[in-house]
Parts: structure tokens; C-alpha cells; sequence
């Protein structure tokens, strides 16, 4: 059997199944996941709280804090946490824990920690092997690594990597801290069968949780669902309070049918626009001409451009000898949402069932649209569906999953003067993408990079808000007014689009961009009250519990 039945044997905090019924009445927000870290630490926090009172839900806490540190084993939060609540741990990690213990009161203030971190988002190689390399030979080897070793990779230069882990000071007894490091830089970077066997050998003893994760998530990258299911199923037991696992599970298990989900593609309308914007928008509409659309019209609209974006439309047409192609030009730009609406009040648009935005700068996997339609024919009352979304070059981060909504608190604000309610908990954070969000599940917002839409909807609950121009949080009040008036949107994070650019909100760095940023959001905080906003979380969480109690039905 390729999973390690010690695990299942002496994993010290397992659950059963009935922590779900504990975890709904005591912390109805758990079902929103358990793999935004930050999330994941008020979560441990608030059990361990509990735990007095609920004793099963100490093993929900130290279990997810142990989840915690097998990601982020250089992290010494986690490891203070285990130290001051003295659970059970193996010989070796204690052994390893120590070790770290002992890099986790260097006074930061007095350490160049903020220059060494700008410097590798500088992505300058040179600059980084001058300065960082010789604080990785030095005594505070282990701190420094702990503090760089996301940037580093993130980086995307494989050299600059192998040579931080060959230039570090490792203390004695860190040697599967070495090699943990390098399997997870192999995963990130390598093809799945090197990524294999580096993974493979890593202690069961030490890295029992994320060495079998990592198997099954390769397993499953090469089309072994089976066997990645094996492995995960057994992880799920001892440890079910991982919301995440779970519906990976069942995903795995229970995957959407994309058979005959073409039948229909005629009563698709696939909708791109652009500005200045030539090279990517070519690139986008040559890998949507290779992908299966069926029967699908295709409209593209350049919004404005100066450059050659128009011509690059007209010529696309011959990429699709199959297909309806039709180009609409604009003499200005007038910005994303009015550019959206333009493609919608074309009568033909306006016929079809389906109307799917596609940003101008995405890649798409060929069988994309049958995934998304076959998703809405497992969800019939969809009025969007949208998809994973990640970064397109190695390491493979994400953008955007599953969006849910908090209950309206207190009214802070990082705007001054402003009460802001409308707080969007967003799922993935940049994480890297372990597969820990290919699930499909309902959503009260998903990203408008691939966002398939319901004529319906749009019909019933009006177009996009002009008032967002030039663009930030359309897609978002969109999602949320439909939401309202009791329209379903899916998250089909089993369909990865790649997406080349950051999002808009990740590029802002000017002035200018952040007070447009700000000014939309002021926007959207006046458009809906608290009952609303109420309203919509709560059954945000509601609808999440029903669909995971009937996923376990069909896993467990």
C-alpha cells in the first residue's frame, strides 16, 4: 500500500467524523476552508479555546496546527504554539523543534529583514546571492532562511535556489529539514515523476502529513485518481476537520462528467475585450482557437486601442472556421464594466444561455467550456460559474478560488473616515498551488477572469455597474446583487486557468491606482446595508454545510 500505515496507527490527533456537527454549531466559519493560513491560525486558536469545554476539538486544534508547520516548517509561530501546549510529538520532531527553537529569538529590529525581503522581490539574482548568501553561512543560518525562503521561491530562478539550500549553515540534526525544502522546491519546479522521488524520501516519522499529501496530489496530476484517492482518504480519516481534504476527496472521487457537456455549446457566447493590449490579446485568442468550444459564437471587442488590437481581432476570424466570430470597435476606452455590458446588449448575446467573459491575457486548457458547462449541469440553478485561477509560470501560485462573505463587523477601516463592512474573505491568498482547492462547491463570489454567466441572471438582476469604471469590484457588486436576489454561483476549481497578468488589485503600486481602488470600494460599501450583507453570509455558510454534509455522504 503506497500510504504509510503508521500514520493511521499513531497519528495522535484523529477525529471522527462527528467533529463536523461540533465544528458547524461552534465554528460555523471552518467550512469556509482550512488552507488560508491566517484563517487557519484563528481557527486552532478559537478550538484550543473550546477544547476544555469540547475536549475533541484540542486534537481539530493541534491537528491543524501540525498541518501548519508540515507546510511551513520554518515557521516558528507554529512551533512556539506546539512548545507552550506540549502535545504529542515524535522523538525526531521534537528533536528538529528544538533546533528551531533556538533561531526564534533573534531580534529582528536590529537585522536588515525588510532590505533582504524587497531585495527579493527586486528579483535582482546578482543582488541577492551578494547580500543573503552570507547571512545563509552564518550562525543565524536558520533564521534568515526561514525568512527568505517564500521569496526565494517565488523567484522562479531554479540556480538561486539550489544554491541558498547548498549555501546554508545547517546546524546538526536538520538534515530532513534539507531535504523537506528540497522536495518542496522539486514539486514547484520539476515534472511529477522527479517531484516523486524526491518526495518519496522523506522521514514518515517527521513529514507524515505533507510527504502523503504530496503524493496524492502528483498521483492525481498524472491521471492516478485512484491511487491519489487512497492516500487521501486515509489522510481525511485521522484528520476529517481538514475542510479542504475533504472536498478535494470527493472531487477525486466524484468527478464532474464531462461527457455531451458540448450538446448545448451553440447557446454559448464566449466575450472578450481589450485595450492596447495586442501581444496578449493574439496569444489568448490563438489558444482559445485550439481548445473545444463546440458549436460557441465568439465576440471580441476592442475598447479603444491605439495600438494593433483591432487588427489582431480582425484577423483572428480565420482561427475559427467553425465558429461565429464577431469584432465590435470602440472610437474610446470606456472601461471594463460599460465594455462588458456593450458585448451583452448584442442581440445575439442576448439570445444564447450563456455568456462567458474571458480576460484578454489567460490560457486555457482544451477542455475548459466543457468543464464549465458540465459544472452547471451538476448545479442546474447556476447563474455563474467560475474556475481556479493561477499564475502561468513556474512556481504555479494562485490568483483566485473559492470567494465567501464575513459577517459585517465592527465598521474598521484601513480608509480613513470610511465604515466598511463588506469584507470578502478571499480563499487562496497567493498561495502555491498544491491542489488544495480542486473542488467544486457553491460560492458568493468567484473571479471574473473566466466567469460564465446565466442570461438569466443577467436578465433578472441587471448588467454591470458603470459607476466602477475604469474597473475593480464590478465583477464583485455583480456577483453579490445577484447573489441577493437568490441566484447560485459555482467555483469550479477542478478547471485551472492560467492567467499571465496579476489582477488589477495586485498591480496597484501608484498613487492613482490606489485611490481608484479605494474610491470603488467607497462605492461598494454604500450600496448595501447590514441586513444584506447579513443576509448574504449567512447563507454563504449555510449553503457551504449543506453541500459538504452531502458530499461526505457519497465519500464516507
Amino acid at each position: 500500500m503506497i500510504y504509510s500505515e503508521r500514520i493511521n496507527k499513531d497519528f495522535p490527533y484523529k477525529t471522527d467524523s462527528s467533529i463536523y456537527k461540533i465544528l458547524q454549531d461552534k465554528i460555523p466559519l471552518w467550512i469556509f476552508g482550512t488552507e488560508e493560513q491566517n484563517l487557519r491560525k484563528g481557527f486552532w486558536n478559537v478550538a484550543y479555546s473550546l477544547s476544555k469545554e469540547i475536549p475533541s476539538l484540542n486534537n481539530a486544534a493541534a491537528g491543524l496546527a501540525f498541518w501548519d508547520w508540515q507546510q511551513f516548517p520554518l515557521n516558528i509561530s507554529t512551533v512556539n504554539f506546539f512548545e507552550n501546549n506540549a502535545w504529542q510529538l515524535s522523538a525526531g520532531i521534537k528533536n528538529l523543534l528544538s533546533i528551531l527553537k533556538q533561531f526564534s529569538n533573534q531580534q529582528t529590529a536590529e537585522l536588515p529583514v525588510e532590505e533582504i525581503k524587497s531585495l527579493l522581490e527586486s528579483g535582482d539574482a546578482a543582488l541577492v546571492i551578494k547580500h543573503l548568501m552570507p547571512l545563509l553561512r552564518g550562525p543565524q543560518s536558520l533564521f534568515w532562511l526561514g525568512e527568505v525562503w517564500d521569496g526565494l521561491l517565488r523567484i522562479g530562478n531554479r540556480d538561486l535556489i539550489n544554491s541558498a539550500l547548498d549555501m546554508t549553515n545547517w546546524p546538526e540534526g536538520t538534515s530532513e529539514l534539507r531535504q523537506r525544502l528540497g522536495a518542496e522546491y522539486s514539486f514547484l519546479y520539476d515534472e511529477p515523476d522527479l517531484a516523486m522521488a524526491e518526495t518519496n524520501k522523506l522521514s514518515d516519522e517527521i513529514w507524515p502529513l505533507w510527504k502523503n499529501y504530496i503524493k496524492a496530489e502528483l498521483l492525481s496530476r498524472i491521471g492516478e485518481t485512484g491511487r491519489a484517492s487512497e492516500i487521501l482518504t486515509e489522510l481525511w480519516k485521522i484528520m476529517p476537520y481538514q475542510i479542504n481534504w475533504a472536498l478535494k476527496l470527493h472531487t477525486l472521487m466524484h468527478p464532474v462528467s464531462t461527457v455531451n457537456a458540448l450538446e448545448n455549446s451553440a447557446e454559448v457566447s464566449i466575450l472578450l475585450y481589450s485595450w492596447n493590449n495586442e501581444k496578449l490579446i493574439e496569444q489568448t485568442l490563438k489558444n482559445l482557437s485550439g481548445t473545444r468550444i463546440g458549436a460557441a459564437k465568439i465576440f471580441t471587442l476592442n475598447n479603444g486601442s491605439s495600438d494593433g488590437t483591432g487588427k489582431i481581432m480582425e484577423k483572428a476570424s480565420a482561427l475559427f472556421p467553425d465558429n461565429s466570430f464577431n469584432v465590435t470597435h470602440l472610437p474610446v476606452n470606456v472601461g471594463a464594466p460599460a465594455a462588458r455590458n456593450w458585448l451583452l446588449s448584442i442581440p445575439e448575446v442576448r439570445r444564447n444561455k450563456w455568456a462567458v467573459f474571458l480576460d484578454d491575457d489567460v490560457i486555457l486548457p482544451e477542455n475548459w467550456l466543457e468543464q464549465l458547462l458540465a459544472t452547471a449541469q451538476k448545479y442546474p440553478q447556476a447563474g455563474a460559474v467560475g474556475s481556479r485561477i493561477t499564475s502561468a509560470t513556474d512556481p504555479i501560485t494562485m490568483q483566485s478560488a473559492d470567494y465567501h462573505l464575513f459577517a459585517p463587523g465592527d465598521g474598521a477601516s484601513q480608509i480613513n473616515g470610511l465604515s466598511e463592512y463588506i469584507m470578502v474573505h478571499d480563499n487562496c491568498r497567493s498561495a502555491f498551488d498544491y491542489g488544495q482547492f480542486t473542488y467544486c462547491r457553491p460560492a458568493m463570489h468567484i473571479s471574473g477572469c473566466c466567469h460564465m454567466l446565466a442570461l438569466d441572471a443577467i436578465n433578472s438582476c441587471g448588467n454591470f455597474d458603470v459607476r466602477f469604471n475604469p474597473t475593480q469590484f464590478d465583477d464583485l457588486e455583480r456577483d453579490m446583487r445577484a447573489y441577493l436576489a437568490g441566484k447560485k454561483h459555482i467555483y469550479a476549481g477542478q478547471l485551472a486557468v492560467r492567467h499571465i497578468q496579476h489582477s488589477s488589485l495586485a498591480k496597484a503600486a501608484t498613487t492613482k491606482s490606489m485611490a481608484q481602488i479605494f474610491g470603488n470600494k467607497i462605492k461598494l460599501e454604500g450600496l448595501f446595508g447590514r441586513d444584506e450583507l447579513n443576509f448574504m453570509a449567512n447563507r454563504d455558510v449555510s449553503e457551504l454545510w449543506q453541500d459538504m454534509h452531502r458530499k461526505l455522504e457519497e465519500i464516507e
